[in-house]
């Protein structure tokens, strides 16, 4: 938060040989106006959110290793049958060769979404979710230029959702991802780098019923730009692009799109800072509206530092969602800010209040499966006010 260091009131952590172990817990109330993104006066409930995690990080010069541990209960009032709970876990690290450095991790989180969420299905209760990532990596030190490939493997699978209180099945959508790639840096003058991404994708869907039209696909992207992280008022990445994806369904055809990974932070004062980050990239289908669809992501986040221990935040996001096989578009705004007062370096109280408006096709009827129609997330405005106490030693 912030780009000034607050030694006093960092967590300082405990140390553990070798290691710094930082556990924290958090413990909210909030009032969140519409829980399920629906219409109707008794859509909103109060609630509690209990969340906690311990990483752990090595000390080491050379080498390093770290894990991490988190869980985040969710519990509302007025549905308790709606009420999550969410856990993560993951563990990663690095080894010198040579001069090089290879980098390997594993990850796995089991979390719950609501039917608000753009670009996926409907649900009256929580769907819970899985997801398994392992990726691997090597970087290459050519003088001024690196060259870093990687290999990554991810697992995902989708529960049951709720329409109309029946459950239905999301397992169609259940796949496995294989993906390849290399970003390569070029440093300029100064902290200024050229950047080059190349990566490769490739989807299965493992568990689609006979006869259905297959959802598997292949990608590819470059991406192309300019990188400046100086310790100066600006600092910036900017990358542009194109991706190209093809399906195994010639009924779906081919698509490509332009794609964009840009953000610039920028730090007038020493109390001041805005950033700004805007995405354009293709997502893979996890409803059965399309094949898939074009996703634009847009925030801007402004920090202002009112007392030493009195930090101020306001923020403002957009995303857009165009599905293929002329779907519709779905889009999300949201406005928020929020208050937070450092006691010391164990303790913290925030106060976060967050509107949101979004308009969408809800339930609609897409290409190619016309006798089915697929529920999405539909038009619903929605506040969420959350106040958290934490704590960490």
């Amino acid at each position: 938060m912030l780009s000034r260091l607050r030694p006093e009131y960092e967590q300082p952590g405990i140390q553990l040989g070798g290691f710094t172990i930082r556990p924290t817990l958090n413990q909210s109330i909030f009032d969140n106006t519409n829980v399920n993104g629906t219409s109707g006066s008794n859509s909103g409930s109060w609630g509690e959110d209990t969340s906690g995690s311990v990483t752990g990080q090595s000390d080491w010069t050379r080498n390093s290793l770290n894990a991490a541990l988190g869980f985040d209960h969710n519990q509302f009032f007025a549905f308790p049958n709606e009420s999550y709970t969410n856990w993560n876990v993951g563990i990663g690290g690095g080894y010198t060769i040579g001069d090089g450095l290879l980098t390997a991790s594993y990850s796995h989180s089991s979390y719950n979404q609501l039917g608000t969420t753009i670009g996926l299905a409907q649900s009256e209760t929580p769907a819970l979710d899985t997801t398994d990532t392992a990726e691997v990596g090597y970087t290459f030190n050519f003088g001024r230029m690196t060259v870093t490939p990687t290999l990554d493997v991810s697992a995902y699978r989708f529960g049951d959702v709720t329409v109309g209180g029946v459950r239905q099945s999301q397992s169609a959508f259940n796949r496995n991802d294989i993906a390849g790639g290399v970003v390569a840096r070029y440093a300029l003058t100064g902290a200024a780098g050229l950047l080059f991404v190349a990566r490769g994708i490739g989807s299965n869907y493992i568990n689609q019923a006979p006869g259905q039209l297959s959802y598997n696909s292949t990608s590819a992207l470059v991406l192309a730009g300019l990188d400046y992280q100086a310790e100066s008022v600006w600092r910036y990445s900017l990358l542009f692009g194109v991706e190209h994806q093809s399906f195994a369904a010639s009924q779906y055809g081919e698509v490509t799109s332009p794609i964009v990974s840009a953000q610039v932070v920028y730090t007038p004062t020493g109390v001041t800072t805005i950033t700004g980050s805007l995405t354009r990239s293709l997502q893979n289908t996890n409803t059965g509206a399309s094949s898939g669809y074009v996703l634009t992501q847009a925030n801007l986040v402004a920090d202002y530092e009112l007392l030493r221990n009195v930090l101020l935040e306001g923020r403002a996001g957009f995303q857009h969602a165009s599905y293929m096989q002329g779907g519709g578009n779905q889009n999300n705004e949201t406005v928020g800010g929020s208050v937070t007062w450092l006691f010391n370096r164990y303790m913290r109280l925030s106060v976060n209040d967050d509107f949101t408006n979004q308009t969408a096709p809800g339930t609609t009827v897409f290409f190619p499966n016309t006798q089915n129609p697929t529920f999405l997330s539909g038009a619903y405005t929605q506040n969420l006010l959350m106040i958290t106490l934490s704590l960490g030693l």
